[in-house]
C-alpha cells in the first residue's frame, strides 16, 4: 500500500510472474529490430547480393553483403540448396507433364554432370565450413533460367560451372 492507501499499480512486464526473457531492454529491442531490418533487406535484394558475392565481393564489402553471406551459410540454407540439387536430378529424369511454369533442366547436361551434382550435394550436407561465394554461385545456378543448368552454352558447361562452385566453397575439411 502506498501512503494514499491505494495498492500500487504493477505493470505486467515488471511482475515477477513474467519470464525474464520478456524483460528486454530498449537497447536490445532496438538491436533486434535493426538486425531484423537488415535480414529482411538482404532477403529482398538476395539476387543482387548473391551476384556480388559470386563475383568475388567478400562479406567485408558492406553490412548488407555480410548479412546475406551469413544467411547463405546457415544449415537451413545449405539443406535447401542440397534439396534443389536433388530436385534437379529428379526433374531431369522425370518427364514434366501438362502445362507448367517450371523450367526443366537440360537433361543431357544434368546426365553428364551427375557425379559433380552428387559430390556437391554431399559437400553441402557434410557440415564442414563453406564460403558464401560458392553458395551464392550455386543459388544463382539453380534459380536463374539463363544459367548453364537450363540453357547450356556448350557441352559440359554445367559440369564446369559445378566444379567452379566446389572451388568457391573452399577447401574441404578446413
Amino acid at each position: 500500500m502506498t501512503a494514499t492507501g491505494q495498492h500500487p499499480q504493477r505493470h505486467p512486464a515488471s511482475s515477477p510472474a513474467w519470464p525474464t526473457s520478456v524483460h528486454l531492454s530498449q537497447r536490445r529491442r532496438a538491436g533486434w529490430r535493426r538486425r531484423s531490418r537488415w535480414a529482411l533487406l538482404a532477403r529482398w535484394h538476395a539476387e543482387t547480393l548473391d551476384r556480388a558475392l559470386a563475383a568475388g565481393a567478400g562479406p567485408y564489402a558492406g553490412a548488407l553483403i555480410a548479412v546475406r553471406a551469413q544467411q547463405l551459410t546457415t544449415a537451413r540454407s545449405r539443406r535447401r540448396l542440397a534439396a534443389g540439387l536433388a530436385r534437379v536430378r529428379r526433374d531431369a529424369v522425370e518427364e514434366l507433364s501438362g502445362f507448367t511454369a517450371v523450367v526443366a533442366p537440360d537433361r543431357h547436361e544434368v546426365a553428364a554432370a551427375t557425379p559433380e551434382i552428387a559430390a556437391l550435394e554431399g559437400r553441402l550436407r557434410d557440415g564442414q565450413r563453406v564460403e558464401a561465394a560458392g553458395l551464392a554461385m550455386l543459388r544463382l545456378l539453380l534459380t536463374d533460367g539463363e544459367s548453364p543448368l537450363y540453357d547450356p552454352v556448350g557441352a559440359g558447361s554445367l559440369a564446369r560451372h559445378l566444379r567452379a562452385v566446389v572451388g568457391a566453397l573452399g577447401a574441404h575439411g578446413r
